[in-house]
């Protein structure tokens, strides 16, 4: 299946702030994501200049993936990252 975007860049859609708290739980928002879009695996990494592999390491939360490679993954897809602090 070939994706029909010409970038990651996703239309612009609202998404529900979600607080997480494990790498697995990231990657399960960002496979939701992709998903959503109708992306492939393989064409989201062709468009990232990296491997299906890493795309697949990102999106079951590997611990070994560095936190860069991560927001880099999100932001294609159209997801932000905040911090606030609790309290």
């Amino acid at each position: 299946m070939e994706a029909r975007k010409t970038d990651l860049q996703p239309d612009a859609q609202s998404l529900r702030a979600t607080k997480v708290f494990t790498m697995q739980e990231i990657g399960a928002i960002l496979r939701k994501r992709r998903k959503e879009l109708g992306y492939t695996q393989e064409w989201v990494a062709d468009m990232m200049g990296c491997s299906p592999r890493l795309v697949g390491e990102l999106e079951r939360g590997r611990a070994t993936v560095g936190i860069q490679r991560v927001i880099d993954y999100a932001n294609g897809l159209g997801i932000d990252f905040f911090l606030k602090k609790r309290g």
